[in-house]
């Protein structure tokens, strides 16, 4: 056992029994009365001593909101102790009456999810004396040992926040990033996300009033809040409460204003255009853009004291064109097609009623809708879609008090409904050759036609019920509750559907022009057959896709008031999913193959051929239990204004719908599943669903085809993929193409993973968290944490079989390959087919033509060859005709995910939120706060699918290992890391003049600003040629992969261990020790006999020497950007006496500051072989220009996020009343 686990062991166990022996040692009887909020409310709590110091039994307190003018009662116990009870966020006033002591009159402000101190030293008087005291809403937090912050009204209100949106703001607590929802599915085109603490925002949980707005199906949001409709939020970005939902990547908490006894509201446009205070987008295009954003809000009494309204409506219309950023081999065609139209339409309704009613029981209700349209490519260049969501939603809810219990309701129900349809056919503008396919030529970033993402519609329902109560008895606040969740998914997703996407080779065929996209053949085209779903069960309408899902949660846990300066925080929560596993499958028996010969027979299970006991029911994860234990210690020494913290605790991570997605429609016999069949790349056939083998088209061979430029083979690709959806539709549910028992195969190419039914769990996570809080002036809060968070068992992919590894080598197969291209080449023997072959366009035979003998056949070849399976079949079985089968070579790849995930985040943060009247001469109100983030994020994972050598921060969404044979061995930076982080953002007001401040109440001057180190890269070996003999060139750990990370690195090594100035000290030491020398799968070869050393040497079957790198070698680039608003508000006492309008002007990365993407966009950077020196597109060690680099940078993403991009201006007016 590693020291990590071993930790994360001892830690648990620890836990657990620490937890248990508090549980029973604090329920004796103590004198102390305390309280504690949830994280749907806020709360007040304090100790009331005389001056001596001493404890003040029985003084009355009432608490009072200020806004809708409801009060409540308490008495302090005998400690001197009281508690509020669950309190809606607001502005409150405290009044303390005792005998013998002046009344105290304490104004404070309750934010949600917080605990307010409500603490007061007595002065001895009559009671007709009253002390009149203002609490600031930034204090130390006396009792909580959660890591969390409140976004309060005053920052969204005057902070610049680009399109409203309210998660921009929460990039100011540390360690906290914004990531665009397209990032992570084509259907979150114009949301956002949070990461936090280096991982994904894709589980991140988001709350509105206590319901839960996650998007199940692929993650954040299922939609947008506009910043008008937010009261305030509270982020968690450690251990949080128990009474949180799942989530271990931190949550959002947010809360609807209500309205209150006076009426008041906003109106507001908002109105940015390209022409006025923009930069220009990448290669100094101006390219178009307005956007007008307008609405308001009203909220106001409908009985006064007793019933209350609030509604918000806004929109927001906007014309943009995208840049489209192409290789400089492009330039012309990028300076012909610079953009794609990308036009936004995002409308938002919520109404909120919030009733007091008798008993002191206090009810609300909200309902919202919204709708959104977006254009947009997800980074597929001038392949164009059409994305719209429909989601309406309600909540509602109850809290009162009985006695000593606190009683807390919730519930809701939201729909999501998302449809996505292809754009490029309805505008001309685009550049588009060829209507009926779609083109890719890799590292160019040059796409056309129909986006392989359409058609598709995707639905989510969720209702959902929770109850939160607590019960004060002695120095405890026992805390518990319960939620319950029916989560339904469904949809449709025909990728490929309209058209088959051709990938081309890097380079043109000979004699053809480099910038002539027509003149370029296809090394891979796949063919959609036009279906779509990927379960059986009928959900939403539709006759198959759904998914299901019953979610059970349950916590107990108990505050315990020591001392009146020391609190101890412990309990347990239990958590469990349905449906996110395909437990209710039975093992499919061999006896259900349709193809011969079959590897088994009978009840033995099919997916056992991969592995043993790989065939059996998946287990449903039913003993989530999660201890927590913290502390909070206040020193009386200290006068409070200082408290020490500390917490532990274990959490449990979502499993999001499209992970178990993935999982079922190999397992299943029958089904219209959406499934793709691969030619070119020396596959020159296929199989059609009605059972047809087809090599031609039209009497045209496919391998001709294959070899021809794209423009005089895309009507026959696009023919090809007609047929196949007809086929599939003659086909029709009777047999689904995806089937284990027809494939044989579950292979990486095929976006399918199967999990391992024994080993399957659910994603955990153990945080740690010490720190402490020091007051530093009335209102000034500076807050020093260190962090520590280890995630682990989620799932990761690993092909079982280990298909292309060195040690299953078949020496029969690799023998034919052998005689095939002697004969092809007219040689004797290996050396002379090396000296002499003119059947290879080089006149000598290649590693290449080994591998794949069919090179050498231009009539068409399928007999044996010497490569792996994943590069000759895509990872499909051929047994006895591939040199390295796997282990089992009666079956193809197998890929199953394994919870053998793991990743750690340390962190050191420290943060200072400060808001003050009159902070310093000639300023009437200050707000700042400052975050400075020290932090290291690593992981065992790499991306998913082809790019797994490449970093991620989406371990929660089915990632890969980099090595199969050891899949924990490497341990690396995420994605997402980035060492060091600064983050400020405050407003400020200026003293009017006297002559002026009839008129004005002053500017605001508001300024965000984020400063983050670069992202890193995995420096990874050369496969840009395609997969074909890689084996032998870049699979230096001999798993089957290719395009390996170069030896003696790490993962995420390049702007980490390896900078620009030191890349060539990497590339001499990996000269010097393993160029020309064989991968495993090369000495495998070598050991056979069949070719000896020197010839594989000769042949090209050696990992091939590094380009050396130029002084100049292309960096990954840091992050900066820095807003800025100036707003200036204009009473109009003519209206009323809180009327006012007020011009704004606010710039968005008004300093311009250049910000770029991680080199090869994907976060693993190839170092170029010295023969593929000049290969379009960056990589690290090309002789990059300044024209290549504008392919990186930053430009307006869809929607409203515009995260680094060129600088924007954007006028603003509002009418207050």
């Amino acid at each position: 056992m590693n020291q990590l686990c071993l930790f994360r062991a001892q830690s648990l166990r620890h836990l657990f029994l620490a937890v248990a022996a508090v549980f029973l040692f604090g329920s004796l009887p103590a004198s102390f009365a305390w309280g504690q909020a949830t994280n749907l409310t806020g709360a007040i709590q304090g100790t009331i001593t005389d001056p001596g110091g001493a404890l003040v039994p029985n003084a009355t307190v009432t608490i009072t909101n200020l806004d809708t003018n409801v009060s409540k009662a308490v008495t302090t116990d005998g400690a001197g102790s009281y508690a509020s009870g669950p309190l809606i966020s607001g502005n409150y006033q405290v009044t303390i009456e005792a005998a013998g002591f002046a009344q105290i009159k304490a104004t404070m402000v309750v934010q949600i999810g917080l605990v307010t101190n409500g603490s007061y030293k007595l002065k001895v008087g009559g009671s007709s004396q009253v002390v009149e005291v203002s609490a600031s809403a930034i204090q130390v937090d006396q009792s909580q040992t959660t890591v969390s912050s409140v976004i309060t009204p005053e920052q969204i209100k005057n902070l610049p926040v680009q399109g409203r949106n309210f998660l921009d703001l929460a990039q100011l607590e540390p360690g906290v990033q914004l990531q665009s929802g397209e990032t992570f599915d084509p259907t979150k085109a114009g949301y956002s996300a949070l990461s936090i603490g280096g991982v994904s925002g894709r589980t991140t949980r988001i709350l509105l009033d206590g319901s839960d707005i996650t998007d199940e199906t692929v993650g954040t949001t299922i939609f947008n809040v506009p910043s008008g409709a937010v009261g305030e939020f509270q982020l968690t970005r450690s251990t949080g409460d128990a009474s949180s939902a799942i989530t271990s990547s931190g949550s959002v908490n947010v809360s609807t204003p209500s309205g209150t006894n006076s009426y008041h509201g906003q109106l507001f446009y908002n109105f940015q255009d390209n022409v006025a205070g923009f930069a220009n987008a990448p290669n100094g295009l101006d390219a178009p853009f307005q956007r007008n954003q307008f609405g308001g809000n009203i909220g106001g009494p409908i009985l006064k004291d007793k019933l209350f309204i609030f509604g918000d409506s806004e929109r927001i219309k906007q014309e943009s064109a995208q840049v489209v950023s192409l290789a400089s081999t492009f330039s012309a065609l990028n300076s012909q097609f610079p953009t794609y139209p990308s036009p936004f339409r995002d409308t938002y309704s919520t109404i909120r009623l919030d009733y007091n009613g008798p008993w002191g029981v206090h009810y609300f209700a909200r309902g919202n809708y919204e709708v959104n349209s977006v254009a947009s490519t997800f980074g597929y260049g001038y392949s164009l879609y059409a994305n719209r969501d429909n989601t309406p939603g309600i909540a509602y809810g109850a809290d009162f008090v009985t006695g000593h219990f606190t009683h807390s309701f919730r519930g809701g129900y939201e729909k999501f409904h998302n449809l996505i349809s292809d754009l490029t056919g309805a505008d001309s503008g685009l550049y588009n050759p060829f209507p009926n396919i779609e083109l890719h030529i890799p590292s160019s970033g040059l796409y056309t036609g129909p986006n392989l993402l359409a058609p598709q519609q995707t639905y989510q329902s969720e209702k959902q019920f929770r109850y939160d109560g607590s019960w004060t008895k002695g120095a405890h606040i026992l805390r518990y509750g319960a939620g319950f969740n029916r989560i339904l998914g469904g949809g449709f997703a025909s990728f490929f559907g309209i058209a088959p996407e051709v990938v081309t080779g890097t380079s043109p065929i000979a004699g053809g022009d480099p910038s002539n996209p027509l003149d370029y053949s296809a090394a891979q085209v796949t063919l959609g057959n036009g279906q779509g779903y990927y379960t059986e069960t009928p959900e939403f309408g539709a006759p198959a896709g759904g998914q299901g899902d019953w979610r059970l949660d349950m916590y107990i846990a108990d505050s315990w008031k020591v001392t009146p300066t020391f609190t101890l925080n412990y309990g347990v929560l239990y958590q469990r999913d349905t449906g996110r596993s395909d437990s209710d499958l039975a093992p499919l028996p061999c006896s259900e193959i349709t193809v011969s010969p079959a590897p088994c027979s009978g009840n033995q299970s099919i997916l056992d051929q991969f592995g043993a006991g790989l065939g059996d029911r998946i287990n449903q994860p039913n003993g989530d239990f999660g201890p927590q234990l913290g502390l909070a210690y206040a020193p009386s020494a200290l006068n409070g204004n200082t408290v020490f913290r500390a917490g532990i605790g274990m959490y449990y991570e979502n499993f999001v719908f499209n992970n178990v997605l993935f999982d079922r429609p190999f397992k299943l016999q029958q089904g219209l599943f959406s499934a793709q069949e691969l030619i070119c790349g020396g596959t020159n056939s296929f199989t059609m669903p009605t059972g047809e083998t087809v090599d031609s088209y039209n009497g045209v061979p496919i391998s001709q085809l294959c070899s021809e430029p794209v423009g005089q083979a895309a009507d026959a690709f696009a023919g090809l993929q007609a047929e196949y959806q007809k086929s599939a539709v003659t086909a029709g549910a009777q047999a689904n193409p995806n089937f284990v028992g027809t494939t044989l195969a579950i292979p990486a190419g095929a976006d399918y993973d199967a999990y391992a039914p024994h080993q399957f769990t659910t994603p955990r996570s153990l945080h740690v968290n010490f720190g402490i809080q020091q007051k530093l002036f009335n209102g000034g809060v500076l807050t020093v944490d260190f962090l520590h968070q280890v995630d682990w068992k989620f799932e990761e992919a690993v092909d079982v079989n280990r298909v292309g590894a060195a040690q299953y080598f078949d020496p029969t197969a690799a023998q034919g390959a052998i005689n095939a291209v002697l004969s092809a080449c007219n040689a004797s023997n290996v050396q002379q087919a090396i000296d002499s072959c003119p059947a290879d366009a080089s006149g000598h035979a290649t590693i290449f033509d080994f591998a794949n003998p069919g090179n050498l056949y231009p009539n068409g070849y399928s007999g044996p060859a010497m490569d792996s399976g994943v590069a000759l079949t895509g990872g499909y079985p051929n047994a006895g005709n591939i040199a390295f089968p796997g282990k089992n070579p009666n079956v193809g790849q197998g890929q199953f995910q394994f919870p053998s995930g793991k990743s750690a985040y340390d962190a050191l943060q420290i943060q200072f939120r400060g808001q003050k009247t009159n902070p310093f001469p000639g300023f009437t109100l200050g707000n700042l706060e400052v975050s400075y983030n020290y932090s290291r994020f690593v992981t065992n994972v790499g991306a998913a699918g082809a790019n797994v050598n490449a970093p991620t921060s989406d371990q929660y969404f089915t990632p890969g290992v980099w090595d199969y044979n050891n899949p924990t061995r490497y341990i690396g930076r995420g994605s997402l890391d980035r060492p060091q982080q600064i983050s400020f953002g405050g407003f400020i007001t200026p003293v009017q003049p006297s002559f002026m401040r009839k008129f004005s109440t002053g500017p605001t001057i508001g300024i965000i600003a984020h400063f983050y180190s670069a992202p890193p890269s995995s420096l990874v070996l050369d496969a840009t040629s395609g997969d074909s003999a890689q084996i032998f060139q870049t699979d230096w750990t001999g798993d089957g992969q290719t395009g390996d990370i170069v030896p003696e690195t790490d993962p995420g090594t390049y702007m980490r261990a390896t900078k620009p100035g030191s890349l060539n000290k990497v590339i001499n030491q990996f000269n010097a020790r393993y160029a020309n020398q064989l991968t495993p799968a090369g000495q495998t070869v070598v050991n056979s006999g069949l070719i000896t050393a020197q010839q594989m040497q000769q042949l090209g079957g050696v990992m091939q020497p590094m380009a050396p790198a130029s002084n100049s070698a292309v960096p990954n680039g840091d992050f900066k950007e820095m807003d800025a608003s100036f707003a200036y508000p204009i009473k109009l006492r003519f209206i009323s006496e809180g009327a006012s309008i007020e011009p704004t002007v606010a710039f968005y990365n008004v300093a311009n500051f250049g910000n770029y993407g991680p080199l090869n966009s994907g976060g693993s950077a190839t170092l170029l072989n010295t023969s593929d020196v000049g290969a379009a597109g960056l990589y690290p060690n090309s002789p990059n220009s300044f024209l290549n680099l504008q392919q990186l940078r930053t430009s307006r993403g869809s929607g409203t996020f515009n995260e680094g991009g060129p600088r924007s201006a954007e006028f603003q007016l509002k009418f207050n009343f």
